[in-house]
This record gives structure tokens, C-alpha cells and sequence, in this order.
């Protein structure tokens, strides 16, 4: 049986596994597998037949066999005791969210029927390292068991059932052609700046182009869809492109080609690893200003009426609306624009009757811990108007009835405090999802204000 490509565990890991290919391997304890003279039905033989070959027909081998990988590797078996939460892994972040998102039928049929695994990566005399392989849409082989990593984990799981996927339903005739000329066989000489660049999420992406998919489809699911903006919006205007046009690819390619809800499919993927492992990479807090720079607010628009509105917040804005109205101006919406890594602004826009649009900006300070989203926020001097970068909507803000409006409603309600920033805890339809940035504040989680992301001021 060919196997199909592989999934390489990257550069930097492979310089710290090659240096202890040899000891872990010569360590093994081989007593310990029963390899020769297994002990069937055991606790761990009964879950494993319960949970995936009863209800997927998924057979779990993790008693070593030779014959299950290439000969000229050097393999070791599982330890029992990681057994299990690898594949507890697998059932959580795996089938189960694509069970719910593309259904029963669906994942039984797609699903791979072995699952083999192995206690060590798998190591060629070369120096090469692979964290899986998937083969003939019907097996995929885990290494690295003994290893295990919630988060690493997942993304070999989805690099390879992506392989499955695409050995059963082919990828689009047109992927190939977005970086047909950038792929190169010589993908360990490519640094990951140069991959960037040239629109590859990972060296090993720009080996070929079934691989550049499977690693496309792979981070979007587990990395998550900020992950994968930010990373193109550090890339080149040519590699931007590229991984945009390739994420399009990708989520039509489920959504048409598999009937598949690829942005369903992200948000469980996402919503277990966010409970189970909490990777910094689906951290809300982290993509203030670095990828969001704004934050809209707008009460009265569909996205407000269908997930609330938290009571302060709302006698706030409301408090202000009224008395603008009453000196003859209507209010929409409230923008919290991010305008450094340490200012930010509150606008409003102000509609006259004749229609005419005014804006006025007040200025504050921010502190923000990436880990733990605290955001504590301070008014500060307005820049008088005369300053190089004090405009129009500074010298609104300066009027006394507009000011007055503003110092009773809103400027108590942001100043001096800290919130928590966070996606908005609400399950969140699809569309959604990873779109709307909440901000809790801390210890008293009832009052937030939230609304949706912009990437651009």
C-alpha cells in the first residue's frame, strides 16, 4: 500500500526530537507492550470498542506491529497510558464536531477505518521526523503518542483526515494553480519567513501542492480564522492573496463539495480546544490592535437585537442618544477605535435633520494584558486643536452641549475601569463567530459592551 504524504513536525522541533531520537528509542522497556502475547479485552480494549468500533466502525490498533509503518524507520510502540487521551482527542476534536456539523451519515462514511498508533515520531536516518501519515482513505498512523499535546495533537489529526477527505473527494483542479509556481520538493531549505512570503502557512505547505492544503485546511480549523488573518496580513501583498485565495478555496470546497458548514465546523473545533486547552492562538486578547482596530457598536442593527445588549451599557448609550436628540442630532452607533498599542477613541457619529454626518472623538488611554485580557481604560487630554493630528472630530468634541452630552453618558461609563476581553461568550451562530469582540467588566461579567471587529480604522 503507497502511503500518501506526510505530515512533518517542523524545523524547530526536529532539531530538539532528532537530538533524542536515539535514547528514546533505545530506553524502551518492551515488556511493558505485551507485544508477543497481548492482553485482549482489557478496560482500555473495551472503551476503544464502545466508543469507535461499535459506533464508527474504527478499528484502534496500539499493540505494535511492524507492518503498520515503513521498515526503514525507527518506531516505538504507545505507552498504555497515553493511549487514551490521544484518543479522547480524536473523539472530542474530531469526529464529534464534524458528526454535528456535516452529520451521522457523513463522518461514519468519511471517517478512516484504522487509526494505528505509535509511542515515538517516526525518524528516518536522515534526520527527518513525521508526526502522521494518512494512506488509501482508509488508515491514518499517529506518532508521537507518547508526546501527546492537545493542541499539537490537533492539528495532525485534521493535516491527515484532510488527506482522507481529499483522497475520497479531490481537491479543486483550481488550488493548485494559486502558488503552482512557488512549490518546491526542497521544502526543509525554505524558512518560515520565506514560506510567509510567498503564501504558505508552513515550509512543509510550499513542498506541494496536496500538502499546502491539508495544512491550509488544518490551521484554519485549529489555529482558528484570527490566526490565519493576522499571519496573511504579516505576509506580502502577493502571499496575502495567496492564503486568501486559498481559505476560499478551502471553505467552499466543505461547503459545496462536502455540504460540510466550514465556518460551523471552526467554531466546535475552536470552542473544544478553547475548553480543553485554551491555546493563546484562539485568545481574543491577543488580536486587539494587533489584527482588530475596531470595535462597532450599533444598538439597533440585527447582530445587537439577536444576542443583547447588557443593561449599563445600554442606559449609557441611551442616555446619550436622548440628549443629542434633544439638541436636534440622531445617533446610530459608537465606534471604540484602536488607534496605537496604547490610545484608543470613542466616536460618534451625529445626523442632523438635514442629513448631514459630524463626528466627534474623545481620546483615552489603555494598558492591556494579552494574558489574562484585562483592559484598563483612562480618559486623557483631548489634543488641542491646533496639534498636527487633531482634526475635525476633536473640534466636535470640544463643543460644550457635545461635551456636557458625552461627560454624563458614556465617559463614566468607560473611564476608570477595567474589563476582561474576550469573544463574546455567547454560543454564537457560525457567521458570527470569531466576528465580535465582548469586553466583561471585571468581576461584575453582567455589565459588557461588545460588537463587531473590524481589521480596518
Amino acid at each position: 500500500m503507497k502511503l500518501l504524504p506526510k505530515l512533518f513536525i517542523g524545523l524547530s522541533a526536529l532539531a530538539f526530537l532528532g537530538s533524542c531520537a536515539k535514547e528514546e528509542i533505545k530506553n524502551v522497556d518492551f515488556s511493558k507492550y505485551n507485544d508477543d502475547n497481548p492482553q485482549t479485552n482489557t478496560e482500555l480494549d473495551k472503551w476503544l470498542q464502545t466508543t469507535f468500533l461499535d459506533e464508527y466502525n474504527i478499528d484502534v490498533v496500539y499493540r505494535y506491529n511492524r507492518f503498520y509503518h515503513d521498515l526503514e524507520r525507527n518506531v516505538t510502540p504507545p505507552k498504555l497510558e497515553a493511549v487514551r487521551p490521544v484518543m479522547e482527542s480524536v473523539l472530542n476534536g474530531y469526529l464529534l464536531p464534524y458528526r454535528k456539523v456535516g452529520g451521522e451519515d457523513f463522518i461514519k462514511k468519511m471517517a478512516p477505518k484504522e487509526w494505528i498508533l505509535f509511542g515515538s515520531y517516526s525518524y528516518a536516518s536522515d534526520g527527518t521526523t513525521y508526526a502522521g501519515t494518512a494512506s488509501a482513505g482508509r488508515r491514518i498512523n499517529l506518532y508521537g503518542v507518547n508526546s501527546f499535546n492537545e493542541y499539537g495533537a490537533q492539528l495532525v489529526i485534521h493535516h491527515e483526515f484532510v488527506h482522507i477527505l481529499n483522497q475520497l473527494v479531490n481537491i479543486p483542479t483550481d488550488f493548485e494553480s494559486i502558488s503552482k509556481a512557488d512549490y518546491k520538493a526542497t521544502w526543509s531549505s525554505t524558512p518560515a519567513d520565506t514560506a510567509r512570503k510567498y503564501g504558505f502557512v508552513t515550509s512543509y505547505a510550499s513542498g506541494s501542492y496536496t500538502e499546502d492544503y491539508a495544512e491550509t485546511a488544518a490551521h484554519l480549523l485549529v489555529k482558528g480564522q484570527a490566526w490565519y488573518d493576522r499571519y496573511a496580513n504579516t505576509s506580502s501583498a502577493k502571499g496575502k492573496a495567496a492564503l486568501k485565495a486559498k481559505e476560499a478555496n478551502v471553505a467552499n470546497y466543505y461547503t459545496s463539495n462536502l455540504k460540510v458548514d466550514f465556518r460551523a465546523l471552526q467554531k466546535e473545533i475552536q470552542n473544544y480546544l478553547k475548553t480543553k486547552a485554551n491555546p493563546s492562538d484562539l485568545r481574543f486578547p491577543q488580536y486587539v490592535y494587533r489584527l482588530f482596530k475596531k470595535v462597532s457598536i450599533n444598538p439597533s442593527s440585527p447582530t445587537m437585537t439577536k444576542y443583547g445588549l447588557s443593561t449599563p451599557f445600554k442606559t449609557a448609550f441611551d442616555k446619550l442618544v436622548a440628549n443629542m436628540k434633544a439638541n436636534g442630532y440622531n445617533i446610530p452607533s459608537v465606534d471604540v477605535r484602536f488607534i496605537s498599542d496604547n490610545q484608543l477613541v470613542v466616536r460618534f457619529p451625529f445626523v442632523g435633520n438635514d442629513g448631514t454626518t459630524y463626528y466627534a472623538d474623545y481620546l483615552f488611554s489603555y494598558t492591556l494584558s494579552t494574558s489574562t485580557g484585562e483592559i484598563e481604560i483612562k480618559k486623557i487630554d483631548q489634543p488641542t486643536v491646533d496639534e498636527k493630528d487633531a482634526g475635525t472630530n476633536y473640534a466636535n468634541a470640544s463643543i460644550a452641549w457635545v461635551k456636557s452630552t458625552f461627560d454624563t453618558s458614556l465617559l463614566p461609563y468607560f473611564n476608570n475601569k477595567t474589563f476582561v476581553a474576550d469573544w463574546l461568550r455567547k454560543d454564537v451562530d457560525p457567521v458570527d463567530y470569531n466576528n465580535l469582540g465582548g469586553f466583561y467588566e471585571k468581576d461584575n461579567s453582567s455589565n459588557f459592551w461588545y460588537g463587531v471587529l473590524s481589521q480596518t480604522l
